[in-house]
């Protein structure tokens, strides 16, 4: 089948618009990052690693990059492991699937603006609904300043954006467990194995490849987490929630310092590919093995 010339073009537009908008932008950012902008119109001063440095030298830079840390280390564990079990007991639940699934998922059909308003007002230390019905059962010595501390407001945060991300993990592992054979698991059952069984010695090893994606997407949020932290406490307590990407924010637009925040943008991509690609490599070669 020979195609036109228009043909070739429609079918390479995509392409070129994904390599014009991603890529190119890529390489723009890392150039406007070794010049000293400042100020909204474009200013082409080439300072090489200045803005890097600068930001090295900054407490605040490092308090960001560890509250990112924080959050992949708090963030991703839980949430691979609640929607894994959530999935496996929609798989176990039959007919009752098509009500408990859209409630798991509901929160993942929520956007973050939505999410952070909802529960910061749940946190509020003064009128929230945690420490009311705290309160209300007898047990308001429990009550918690919440993200009014800046000792919790980071973990209150994170409880957050597990509640929401948890329906998304459940999607794609209940996507790969309805992949498994299910000759495997019936002959499993048949030989007396129960089902917590079955998820230990079946489930868990099969379901390898969603958990790396899972890891992988979860990872990136957690370097790019911009909207909870500003509409729940936009950096506050002082900077105790502020993350790398709201960093970015305030010194590029705030501040005016563009080629600051261009590093900073830099930095969160360098950051996404050391831990992305060799966890991908390592779980590709253990499913192989």
């Amino acid at each position: 089948m020979r195609y036109s010339k228009g043909h070739i073009i429609l079918f390479l537009t995509p392409l070129g618009l994904v390599v014009l908008f991603m890529y190119a932008m890529m390489l723009w950012t890392a150039y406007v990052s070794l010049n000293n902008w400042v100020g909204m119109a474009p200013s082409w001063n080439f300072n090489g690693l200045a803005n890097y440095l600068t930001l090295f030298r900054m407490e605040r830079f490092w308090i960001n990059l560890q509250n990112n840390i924080l959050w992949m280390v708090i963030f991703i564990p839980p949430t691979a492991f609640l929607g894994l079990v959530l999935a496996y007991a929609l798989e176990l639940s039959g007919r009752a699937e098509a009500f408990f699934r859209p409630i798991f998922l509901y929160p993942m059909a929520l956007s973050f603006v939505v999410t952070g308003t909802l529960w910061a007002w749940m946190y509020d230390p003064g009128s929230g609904v945690i420490n009311a019905l705290l309160k209300g059962v007898g047990l308001g010595a429990l009550a918690q300043p919440w993200i009014a501390s800046p000792k919790q407001a980071l973990y209150c945060m994170i409880g957050a954006a597990i509640w929401q991300y948890t329906g998304f993990a459940m999607t794609l592992y209940l996507a790969a467990i309805r992949d498994i054979s299910r000759e495997i698991i019936e002959a499993s059952r048949v030989d007396g194995a129960s089902d917590l069984q079955v998820f230990i010695h079946i489930v868990v090893p099969n379901v390898q490849h969603a958990t790396m994606i899972v890891v992988a997407m979860l990872t990136l949020f957690s370097l790019k987490v911009f909207d909870l932290v500003w509409v729940m406490t936009m950096g506050g307590p002082g900077n105790s929630t502020e993350v790398l990407s709201y960093f970015m924010f305030v010194a590029t637009f705030r501040q005016q310092l563009v080629g600051l925040g261009a590093a900073i943008s830099v930095i969160i991509l360098i950051l996404a590919v050391v831990v992305v690609i060799p966890y991908a490599s390592w779980s590709m070669k253990r499913m192989q093995t």
